[in-house]
């Protein structure tokens, strides 16, 4: 088993080698993070880092989020040792997969409905299975959201882990600056 510092130390020079982060958002995550804490930190990345959803899950793993997301993994090892970065990106993956599905239905029902201008039983029953659609979407895209963030909630219902992880991942962080540094990134 990797000592603490060992891990801190190469998974900061890989955030930088391997292109996760750059100076400016490290800075950033590093800044936000202090202030306002992990969750706060995560919430940001998710913003500033992007993500865009994929059905396959190998385009998934090669999203940065995702990256710097497997990174916390293994700083996790220590900590709680819960978070599957491969369970979740698959979840995540499946789930985008089925609101892929529910949009190519919506997109074929209001082509049904411009169809139907003169039949109105039959219009106001597609406009109902539109909105249950419409609906069911919703419900599909908060189930994604709410995979994404499920272990910074989890974590911080510890508040000695969640210190310790925040700890972790400003040492990591504030490590990765230096080596975007040193390598001019």
């Amino acid at each position: 088993m990797d000592n603490i510092e060992a891990l801190i130390s190469r998974i900061s020079y890989e955030i930088v080698s391997e292109k996760i982060l750059d100076e400016t958002e490290i800075n950033k995550l590093l800044g936000v993070l202090s202030n306002n804490g992990v969750y706060a930190m995560w919430v940001y990345a998710l913003d500033k880092v992007g993500l865009k959803f994929h059905e396959d899950v190998e385009l998934l793993k090669n999203e940065r989020i995702f990256l710097f997301l497997s990174k916390i993994s293994e700083i996790d090892k220590f900590i709680t040792n819960k978070l599957d970065t491969t369970k979740l990106i698959n979840e995540i993956a499946s789930l985008t997969k089925e609101i892929n599905s529910i949009k190519t239905n919506i997109k074929s029902i209001k082509n049904e409905l411009k169809k139907l201008k003169n039949e109105e039983k039959k219009k106001k029953e597609k406009e109902k299975e539109l909105k249950q659609k419409e609906n069911e979407l919703k419900q599909k895209e908060k189930e994604r959201i709410k995979k994404l963030n499920e272990y910074f909630i989890d974590i911080s219902r510890d508040l000695h882990k969640l210190l310790f992880l925040k700890q972790l991942l400003e040492k990591t962080l504030i490590y990765a600056r230096y080596h975007a540094k040193a390598l001019g990134d």
